[in-house]
């Protein structure tokens, strides 16, 4: 009787380790669709891909610092 438990104990180990994973890569697709990525990813990006997290930084400073378009009546 006590193998049974000990599987049984396993598979819910297994199936709420990979509920979680499947809810990080539900939210990680939610996110990118809605742009709001660096704000709920970002934590994860940085741990896991470091070079990434600071290519995505670069990308929102050169964002930045582009200057904004004049409209036809400022020339």
């Amino acid at each position: 009787m006590g193998t049974i438990d000990d599987i049984w104990i396993l598979l819910v180990s297994l199936a709420a380790v990979a509920g979680f994973l499947g809810l990080l890569g539900w939210a990680a697709a939610r996110s990118r669709r809605r742009g709001i990525g660096a704000s709920m990813m970002g934590p994860f990006e940085e741990m896991w891909r470091p070079t990434a997290a600071e290519s995505r930084i670069e990308v929102q400073l050169q964002q930045e610092r582009k200057k904004p378009i004049g409209s036809p009546d400022d020339l």
